[in-house]
């Protein structure tokens, strides 16, 4: 390639790419953003801001924001933390700001730069994916074309509008296909080693799908051939393995932690039965996921482009890839043997691409009478695709532009056979026009209006549902001399609202989380968050033994809707229409103890004993217990009445009848008469409905939801735990239906151990930096366990006065070690497990591969 076609190639990508995004950057001058209102608010936007604000900070590995704290470099591993191209972007940005080009990044920066971001990166797509099918076909021009429309196929659009960094997929594939390529004819591995180290690194989860797409891919070639000479297989296998194996361990650093954080995490297997075959949309017309051009449809009815061995293998595997889109199996494959999503059809847009890039220089040359055969052939598939979608009509929009698109393909397509080359330019303008007009029509049907993308905008960014002025300020104000507590309170039900407004709070929402946490919220303390939803936790049920031993000492509400405050919290701060309210019952941050419980003494405790365990001495995984007994809580259910309201209750099942029913516990009066301040009640809670839809679940005042039957983001979770404060009559209610409710504890808090613990002088000095965490002027006068309120992972490592010990798993999900008598200084260190490790095995493994490419090319 001259370099006059190099800037050609440039400067056509960057204009196709613009105007393919021609919606979203005008909806941008107008103040609307490509970014979801769910995922790309919630995740994407905060994400990418907490981690700029760490990566230019030198700390790559651990954040106290994230939630109760957490490893970001792991759980985050499948967002952007060892995300290239937001690595790239991290660079510019940060010099952009050091040269003062842009103000300091914020939320709202990274919302508005994402349009401009996709640009880029459909650029780059297009630029790479051009160089690749032109090794195919030696063809500039139709290998552009082919590029064009895989990089601007709509699950590009959907990716980057709500998972951004899927979009990065779109980027590595073309560069994995051209590794596999040069192998088989060149025998040149150098490309498959690259592209295979960066894969791994950057996304575990399209490593993954990738892989198996190559796998794919190569069977197929060896049924395919599309060269006389082409490497033995079985010399391409000893190839394959060697570069593999190097691309691996290359790009380990990133894909280890990443796939070790996913193993840990915990969401409960997917159950539901999964149909054999479904028509989900028409990809002819309005498919979200995968959208065909009319230009492939035509190509794929020409008997004599089959002649082409390029085109022949891409089209086989593009119709393999539409197969597998109608096989819900096969959606749940590629999503890793989980729940079906089609998150894949960005393998079809490949073969789609790689087909139209290896057919159009034949097209000219096919004789008009079968194009006119063809063309008929394509217009009537058109017709029944219409007629047979009940949800459109001939008038609709879509139906008019892709019906006006087939019969322009078939009309331009005969015209290359009369024009020659003029005519083959008015095919490729004209279909490229339909593919971006296609495209923009998209982004406004199915993501602006259908997605609600509209909600994204620079007002609601800015206002008090999301990162509200009022609320930062006052929330500021409060915490400035507050150190590590930490504060609850959600913008909109935002569970990332912490990184939203930049404060420490006690909820996070990620795909991936620490499962000690998750484990200790579903089971261990069956700490209900007011919605039922795997991938995320938030708060610790307004329970104030939870809240102090967390550091959560403080607790925002909305003026009007103050409701369950937790016990021992009093206001401390307002504005206009906020309150803060403060823990008075707070404990320090470091906490020791010799009254040591194990977790098997506790393994039948209910979970307020539990608390009991952790205020008064300390849980500790597999130590031995030091404690006499562990502590005991009174069921009350005995001598409490209980009587169905709108509803009949026996032998454990619960009908009701009404709109609205349940069950009303009477307290005895042992419970009235004490001086419990708070009652806790436990039970198993399930909708028999087989299609059982979502309900709400009150308890007293006490609000929470559960997810319906057929929700992928159910927990899986039944056994419930609710505190309310104590009152004669709890009433327990939800929707008409009929449940499973059995199980039914009742029982009583007064708050006592957690107020003598509250009195206890605070232990050591602790100082905090990024991953470290030390602990001076101890002074211990026993011997057991200390513990601090940052979740326990494997990679924490401790030294106590510059000896290594071992750091144990404390109160369920905290980090702790063993103390004694005369230690002074404690030094928690946090790095994901093995990377030191993994960093050299990357850069042996770079070496190794560099020296066998020189080597081999010395043989060759």
């Amino acid at each position: 390639m001259t370099k006059k076609q190099l800037i050609t190639l440039v400067t056509f990508s960057l204009v196709i790419s613009a105007l393919a995004h021609g919606f979203f950057l005008y909806q941008w001058s107008e103040g609307h953003y490509m970014v979801g209102p769910n995922d790309g608010l919630s995740q994407m936007v905060p994400f990418k801001q907490m981690l700029y604000e760490q990566f230019t900070g030198g700390d790559f590995f651990y954040s106290y924001q994230f939630g109760l704290g957490g490893d970001v470099y792991s759980q985050l591993a499948y967002y952007f933390s060892v995300n290239l191209f937001f690595y790239l972007t991290v660079a510019v940005v940060f010099l952009l700001e050091t040269f003062s080009v842009i103000s300091e990044p914020d939320v709202l920066f990274w919302a508005q730069s994402a349009v401009f971001l996709s640009v880029i990166r459909m650029s780059f797509v297009i630029i790479s994916t051009t160089f690749v099918f032109r090794y195919f076909t030696s063809k500039l021009v139709p290998s552009f074309v082919g590029a064009v429309f895989f990089a601007t196929a709509a699950k590009y659009f959907q990716h980057v509008t709500y998972w951004e960094f899927f979009g990065d997929a779109f980027l590595w594939l073309p560069l994995l296909i051209l590794g596999a390529e040069k192998v088989i004819r060149e025998n040149r591995p150098g490309w498959l080693i690259a592209a295979t180290a960066v894969s791994f690194f950057d996304n575990f989860y399209f490593a993954y799908i990738n892989g198996f797409f190559i796998v794919i891919y190569i069977l197929l070639r060896w049924l395919l051939p599309l060269r006389k000479k082409e490497m033995p297989k079985f010399s391409q296998i000893k190839v394959y393995i060697i570069a593999v194996l190097l691309g691996f361990c290359i790009g380990a650093a990133g894909f280890v932690p990443a796939v070790r954080s996913f193993l840990q995490n915990v969401r409960p297997p997917y159950t539901d039965e999964i149909p054999l075959i479904e028509s989900t949309t028409n990809i002819l017309y309005d498919s979200l996921y995968l959208m065909v051009p009319a230009l492939f449809v035509l190509m794929l009815v020409l008997r004599p482009l089959y002649k082409n061995k390029n085109f022949r293998f891409f089209a086989v595997l593009g119709l393999i890839i539409i197969v597998l889109h109608y096989i819900p199996y096969a959606a749940s494959f590629f999503n890793g043997l989980s729940a079906p999503q089609h998150r894949y059809e960005y393998l079809a847009a490949f073969a789609i691409g790689g087909a139209i890039a290896s057919g159009l220089p034949e097209l000219r040359h096919i004789k008009g009478k079968k194009l006119l055969t063809g063309g008929a052939f394509t217009v009537v598939l058109y017709v029944l695709f219409l007629l047979t979608d009940h949800g459109l009509a001939w008038s609709d929009e879509w139906a008019l532009l892709f019906l006006t698109w087939a019969g322009f393909t078939v009309l331009a397509a005969l015209a290359t056979t009369r024009y020659g080359k003029k005519g083959f330019f008015f095919l490729i303008i004209g279909t490229i026009t339909f593919q971006l007009l296609s495209m923009n029509m998209y982004q406004w049907d199915k993501l602006y209006t259908g997605g609600e993308v509209y909600k994204s905008s620079k007002d609601y960014i800015t206002s008090e549902d999301y990162r509200g002025k009022e609320q930062r300020e006052l929330i500021e104000r409060t915490m400035k001399d507050a150190g590590f507590s930490r504060i609850s309170w959600m913008a909109d039900g935002r569970y990332n609202t912490p990184l939203i407004q930049d404060f420490y709070g006690t909820s996070a929402y990620s795909s991936i989380l620490n499962g000690n946490l998750l484990n200790y919220y579903y089971h261990d303390l069956e700490i209900d968050m007011k919605k039922e939803s795997v991938s995320r936790y938030a708060g610790f049920g307004d329970r104030a033994n939870l809240h102090s031993l967390w550091q959560g000492d403080y607790f925002m509400y909305e003026k009007d809707s103050v409701k369950n405050v937790p016990y021992g919290f009093k206001p401390a701060s307002e504005s206009d229409n906020y309150i803060i309210y403060k823990n008075t019952n707070s404990l320090p941050f470091v906490q020791t103890s010799g009254t040591i419980y194990s977790e098997e003494d506790l393994e039948e405790s209910h979970p307020l004993a539990r608390e009991a365990a952790m205020i008064d001495g300390m849980v500790i995984e597999g130590a031995d217990s030091t404690a006499s007994s562990p502590p005991v809580r009174n069921n009350y259910i005995e001598s409490t009445e209980i009587t169905a309201s709108g509803a009949t209750y026996s032998n454990d099942t619960l009908h009701v009848k009404e709109k609205e029913g349940g069950i009303d516990l009477t307290l005895p009066d042992s419970v009235m008469n004490s001086d419990a301040e708070d009652v806790y009640v436990s039970f198993y809670l399930l909708n028999n409905d087989e299609e059982a839809p979502w309900f709400a679940l009150y308890v007293n005042d006490f609000r929470t939801s559960r997810k319906s039957e057929d929700s992928i983001y159910k927990t899986g979770v039944n056994d419930i735990t609710i505190r309310v404060p104590k009152e004669k009559e709890i009433s327990i209610r939800m929707r008409k239906g009929e449940y499973t409710l059995k199980d039914i504890g009742v029982y009583a808090e007064d708050y006592q151990k957690l107020e003598k613990a509250a009195e206890k002088e605070k232990v050591g000095n602790v100082e905090i930096d990024d991953n470290h965490i030390t602990i001076d002027s101890l002074d211990m006068e026993e011997k057991g366990y200390l513990s601090i309120p940052v979740p326990y992972e494997e990679g924490w490592a401790v030294k106590v006065d510059g000896e290594k010990r071992e750091t144990v798993q404390a109160n369920y999900a905290m980090t702790g070690t063993a103390v004694k008598p005369g230690d002074e200084m404690v030094e928690f260190t946090y790095r994901p497990p093995y990377f030191n490790l993994l960093i050299i095995l990357s850069i042996v493994s770079a070496a190794i591969s560099i020296g066998w490419l020189l080597i081999r090319r010395r043989k060759i």
